[in-house]
């Protein structure tokens, strides 16, 4: 497909993802001509745990029945599967998708608002000039009045515009588990998190329709991560017997370094600009809220009000990732002490509970943990429920 000859677009994003389609869509919605581009064919494989918290769904508006593997209402929170803490939270706390149904599905949305859509076409280059730029593509070039990077963790566009060593990276490895149908079953709906998954880090178990994705993660990074999700594997008797395990390694984005995400006429969201909370690795919802500001300060911005994306993400966003940073400071460093202090303190694993969630947030979670930090560091709290067999 070729662009309309002559357009100048009021927005053109670069990535499909659910930060550029989620912003594509609101933009559109809002009367503005946007150009949506992704170097790749969609639907896309994506590596990601594919969990989509309540929050994240609130904020998309958006029925995501069709495309949902398991509705998630409970939570095991565990340490290396000796001792354990069930949560049940009485309702849908989240789902848990494909990333290839999830990205397509905010694609259509996207397209169906009105923004024009191009796959396979590859970012090359971007110039500015007196009141609009143009960007270069492997399908020719584009002009628009504003531009926006949401092309992931590996951003072709931050390069080309911010330079290299803006964002950082830590690794994260996940596995598709093939179990037998009786074992999934014994799943049912409930995520389990193991703060002692790995080395300052914990690990995942998110049930899917048909497998289990399985992954470890570490704000602090760290080596050797297969042999580090071959023992959380391990642990888990029940997912010994598993058949076809399938692996994939990937870079999460966790630090802006300079705190800069505009530059021009030229704007970052989601894990193009390092917007992923690190005490789960969680981007998501992230992305999707970085995409909400860019809109809301965009169509501000065009109705003559002084409003820019950097400020709300000042305001609304990086205090947020500032607390789970702390939060992950706290919980990893000191991981068995942690989990029988706070984890399994009943006032204390309410508030993890709902930010799996989506009900608490990380900085209301950090201070009434600060709070009540008396009463769990004097009284550990015994855990209750029974290991995974």
């Amino acid at each position: 497909m070729r662009y309309p000859t002559g357009a100048t677009y009021d927005a053109i994003v670069v990535g499909a993802g659910p930060a550029g389609a989620h912003l594509a869509t609101l933009l559109a919605r809002a009367g503005r001509s946007v150009a949506l581009l992704d170097r790749a064919r969609f639907p896309r494989d994506k590596v990601c745990g594919g969990g989509v918290s309540r929050k994240s769904i609130a904020l998309l508006d958006l029925d995501i029945t069709p495309i949902a593997h398991k509705w998630v209402s409970g939570a095991f929170l565990t340490f290396q599967n000796r001792a354990g803490v069930i949560k049940e939270f009485g309702y849908a706390a989240g789902c848990m998708v494909l990333r290839s149904e999830f990205d397509q599905l905010l694609l259509e949305r996207a397209r169906a608002a009105g923004a024009f859509y191009s796959g396979e076409t590859a970012f090359l280059d971007v110039r500015e000039q007196s009141d609009s730029l143009v960007v270069e593509t492997s399908r020719g070039p584009l002009r628009g009045r504003r531009l926006f990077a949401a092309d992931g963790v590996a951003s072709a566009v931050r390069k080309k515009v911010f330079g290299r060593g803006l964002v950082g990276t830590v690794p994260a490895l996940e596995a598709r588990v093939e179990l037998p149908e009786s074992t999934l079953a014994e799943f049912g709906d409930r995520a389990v998190f193991d703060f002692g998954g790995m080395p300052r880090g914990y690990g995942w178990i998110f049930p899917k329709r048909d497998h289990l994705n399985v992954g470890v993660y570490s704000p602090f990074g760290g080596s050797g991560l297969a042999r580090q999700l071959s023992s959380f594997l391990e642990r888990y008797p029940a997912l010994r017997d598993r058949g076809k395990l399938t692996t994939f390694g990937y870079a999460i984005p966790l630090r802006n370094s300079a705190g800069l995400f505009e530059r021009g006429r030229v704007a970052l969201l989601g894990d193009a600009a390092g917007l992923v909370e690190c005490l789960f690795g969680e981007g998501i919802y992230f992305a999707l809220k970085s995409a909400a500001l860019a809109a809301r300060a965009e169509i501000a911005r065009a109705g003559g009000e002084a409003l820019s994306y950097s400020q709300l993400l000042r305001r609304e966003l990086l205090p947020e990732l500032r607390a789970a940073w702390l939060l992950a400071q706290g919980l990893y460093t000191f991981q068995e002490f942690a989990f029988r202090h706070l984890v399994c303190n009943d006032r204390i694993n309410r508030l993890f509970a709902g930010l799996i969630a989506g009900d608490t947030g990380y900085r209301e979670c950090l201070v009434k943990a600060l709070l009540a930090a008396p009463a769990w560091i004097a009284r550990p709290a015994p855990p209750r429920d029974p290991v995974i067999s």
